[in-house]
């Protein structure tokens, strides 16, 4: 693992298919290594290329020969989570020992799961090396020992370039005016801020990164609490267009919305 987040690159006897320049793919860290609880897939990159290994560059990274490398760019963490939490299908992914094509309907389950976490990341490979000891993972202590020397100095900033979606505000705030900042799932009426203002936040049932057509308009908003915000992106949850309205059910449970 340590090895594949350094370089931006992996290794395999067989050569990926169907696989084109920007494509993501997952990194999944042995489930043997890693503390209790914590799920396997932390990183992504970005797919550039797969070479036959002719200059024995697997050697070097991982002390063993393997025939093609598969070159990335652009490691970034993503909130950790299970593919087999995810998935749709009956596909077995733990079976796969190097790589496996996403099935398309996980696909876009997992798109979706990781919509909010990908960002421009600079990636830092002194932290990266820091997580890892002799190929496995720190416990928890361990590692927030160690970060917490790294990181006992005052914070340093780096200017990045970000690609940011539009986001219409005044609709967002009107909209939040019109249902009196309270939640449309669960109730809650939101909290004052520090300046007096009232507090809601607005989700996009159709997340705008599919460009979808209109999906910046008042039929796809609605008014939530950061709790159930979080619940709309990262809990097992369905949801119905009811023209107008939404069914969701999060984890079982079904809100009704009009």
């Amino acid at each position: 693992m340590e090895g594949v987040l350094n370089n931006a690159k992996h290794a395999t006897d067989g050569k990926p298919h169907d696989v084109k320049s920007g494509d993501i793919i997952l990194i999944a860290q042995t489930k043997s290594t890693l503390p209790s609880g914590q799920k396997p897939i932390r990183w992504i990159m970005n797919f550039v290329s797969c070479e036959e290994d002719i200059n024995n560059l697997s050697d070097k990274i991982w002390e063993k020969h393997w025939r093609y490398i598969i070159k990335g760019e652009n490691i970034r963490p993503v909130e950790p989570f299970d593919i087999n939490e995810v998935k749709v299908t009956s596909k077995n992914y733990d079976a796969v020992q190097t790589f496996a094509v996403i099935e398309p309907e996980d696909e876009d389950r997992i798109l979706n799961w990781i919509s909010e976490a990908v960002s421009t990341y600079v990636s830092n490979k002194t932290a990266i090396s820091e997580e890892f000891r002799e190929g496995k993972t720190l416990d928890y202590n361990e590692l927030i020992q160690k970060l917490d020397i790294k990181y006992r100095n005052t914070p340093e900033f780096k200017e990045i370039i970000t690609g940011l979606i539009q986001r219409p505000s005044l609709l967002s705030n009107a909209i939040k005016g019109k249902y009196g900042y309270k939640c449309m799932i669960c109730g809650y009426p939101g909290f004052l801020k520090k300046n007096g203002e009232k507090y809601a936040e607005v989700h996009h049932m159709i997340e705008l990164n599919q460009k979808a057509p209109k999906t910046l308009q008042s039929w796809n908003l609605l008014v939530i609490c950061p709790l159930c915000h979080r619940k709309l992106h990262y809990a097992d949850v369905k949801s119905e267009f009811l023209d107008p309205g939404w069914k969701i059910i999060i984890d079982g449970q079904e809100h009704i919305i009009q």
